[in-house]
C-alpha cells in the first residue's frame, strides 16, 4: 500500500516580546508554525493549538547569514587577521594545499550545525567544490551555494537555480571572487549566467584592492605579485584603470540581483552610485575590521537606500559563525546604528540580497521557519531591541520550530 505523509499539527510559540520585521515590535504575540512555515501571528494562542511558552526574550524570524564560506571552516584559527589584507591572503593560500579533507568535512559539518544552533534559517555560502551544499541538505539548513568562478579558468559554475525539500531551501547561485582576479569579460559572462537569480561578488574590501585597480601604491603592487605568483597578469583582467566599483558599473554587472560583499573602501559618491544600481551590500563588521581595520559606511549606505544585509564571512577570518555576534560587533562598531536597522540587515536585508523575501526574514503567513529566540532580563518596549542586537542576553540564543531534516 502506498504511504501518506500527513501534515504535522500547528504549533504556537510565545514570547515576551515578538519582533514581526522592521516597525513591528509586539507583546506577547504567538506565532504559529505549520510544516516548517508560519501559518499565522496572533495576539494570542489559537484555541487547542500545542504551545510553547519561550518566557522573556525576544522571539523573531530566524537569522539570513548573507555571507559565508563554509569550506574553510577547518582554518579556524590557522590566520587570524593582523589588519594586513595581502599578507593575510598570502597565508591563506599556504594553508589549504595538502590539508586533511577528511578533517576539512568534519569542520564544514561542524560549522553547519553551530549556524543552526544560534539561529540560522538561511545561509548564503561561497563553495568551490559543492561538497558544503551536501552538508546543508543533510543538515536540513537553508542554504544559497554560490559556486565561486576565480581566474581564467574554463571550468563554469553549475546552473543557477531553487530547489525546496518542504520548507528547507537548497539553492545554487553564480558567484566570481572579486573585479581583481576574474577577466572583464568572464565577469559579464558570469552575471549573465546567474540571469534572474543573485549574482555575487566580494568588492572593494581592502586599499590594496582599490590601488591595483588604478595601477598605483605599494599595498596595490603588493596585490600585483600575489596574483602574478598564481599566474594571473593584470593584462589579461581588462582594467580600466577604475576604481572596484566604477568597474563593475562599467560591465553592466549592478542591478537588483546583485549581491556585492564588504563595501569597506565606498566613497559618499560611490554609495550613491550602488544606491542608484539597486544593487545590495552584505557587510562582515568582525572579519572587514580584523582584515583591514575599517567597515562600510553602513550608515551612509542605509541613508541612501542601499538595502545591507549581514553575513559573518569564514572561521578563517572571523571567531564565530554567530550572526548575533557580528550584530554587537556593528552595533560596538558604528554606535548611531538603530537597533533595528541592525536587526533588518540580519533578517530582511539578508533575504531581500538573495532574492528570498517570499521565504525568509520576517514573521508573516506562509515564510519558512524556523524562528529565532534571544532570551532577555525582563526589559520595556524601549531597551528589548538594544539588548537583543547588544548582546545582552539572558541564555544562548537559539532556533525555535525547527523541523528534523526530511530523510
Amino acid at each position: 500500500m502506498p504511504s501518506h505523509t500527513s501534515t504535522p499539527p500547528p504549533h504556537a510559540y510565545t514570547a515576551s516580546w515578538v519582533w514581526c520585521q522592521r516597525g513591528e515590535l509586539r507583546q506577547g504575540a504567538a506565532v504559529v508554525l505549520q510544516a516548517g512555515r508560519i501559518k499565522e501571528v496572533a495576539s494570542r494562542p489559537p484555541q487547542g493549538c500545542a504551545l510553547t511558552d519561550l518566557g522573556e526574550g525576544l522571539l523573531m524570524p530566524g537569522l539570513v547569514n548573507a555571507h559565508t564560506h563554509l569550506e574553510l571552516s577547518f582554518l579556524a584559527g590557522a590566520v587570524p587577521p593582523r589588519g594586513d589584507f595581502v599578507g593575510w591572503l598570502e597565508e591563506l593560500v599556504a594553508s589549504r594545499p595538502g590539508h586533511d579533507h577528511g578533517a576539512a568535512a568534519q569542520a564544514t559539518a561542524q560549522a553547519v550545525q553551530d549556524s543552526i544552533t544560534c539561529g540560522i534559517a538561511c545561509v548564503a555560502d561561497i563553495t568551490n567544490t559543492g561538497r558544503a551544499q551536501e552538508t546543508l541538505a543533510s543538515a536540513g539548513l537553508s542554504g544559497v551555494s554560490f559556486f565561486e568562478a576565480l581566474g581564467q579558468a574554463k571550468c563554469e559554475p553549475p546552473p543557477a537555480g531553487l530547489a525546496w525539500r518542504g520548507a528547507v531551501l537548497a539553492a545554487s547561485g553564480v558567484a566570481a571572487h572579486a573585479p581583481y582576479s576574474v577577466p572583464a569579460a568572464r565577469l559579464a559572462e558570469l552575471k549573465r549566467r546567474a540571469g534572474d537569480l543573485p549574482f555575487c561578488i566580494h568588492a572593494a574590501e581592502s586599499q590594496a584592492e582599490v590601488e591595483f585597480m588604478l595601477g598605483e601604491g605599494a599595498e596595490g603592487r603588493r596585490l600585483e605579485e600575489f596574483l602574478l605568483a598564481r599566474r594571473l597578469e593584470r593584462a589579461s583582467l581588462g582594467l580600466k584603470g577604475l576604481r572596484p566599483l566604477a568597474h563593475l558599473m562599467d560591465l553592466g554587472l549592478l542591478d537588483q540581483h546583485t549581491m556585492l560583499v564588504h563595501g569597506v573602501q565606498l566613497t559618499p559618491a560611490e554609495v550613491r552610485g550602488l544606491a542608484s544600481s539597486g544593487a545590495s551590500l552584505c557587510v562582515c563588521p568582525r572579519s572587514n575590521l580584523g582584515l583591514t581595520g575599517g567597515l562600510a559606511p553602513v550608515q551612509a549606505l542605509l541613508a541612501a537606500g542601499v538595502n545591507a544585509a549581514l553575513g559573518t564571512d569564514s572561521l578563517a577570518s572571523c571567531p564565530s559563525l554567530s550572526l548575533w555576534e557580528e550584530m554587537a560587533a556593528l552595533r560596538a562598531a558604528v554606535p548611531g546604528l538603530a537597533p533595528e536597522d541592525i536587526l533588518h540587515m540580519a533578517t530582511a536585508g539578508g533575504a531581500m540580497a538573495l532574492g528570498l523575501t517570499a521565504h525568509f526574514g520576517r514573521l508573516a503567513p506562509g515564510l519558512a521557519g524556523p524562528l529565532a529566540f534571544a532570551p532577555l532580563e525582563r526589559l520595556g518596549r524601549g531597551q528589548v531591541l538594544e539588548a537583543a542586537v547588544g548582546g545582552k542576553h539572558a541564555g544562548p540564543p537559539r532556533p525555535v520550530g525547527r523541523q528534523q531534516p526530511l530523510a
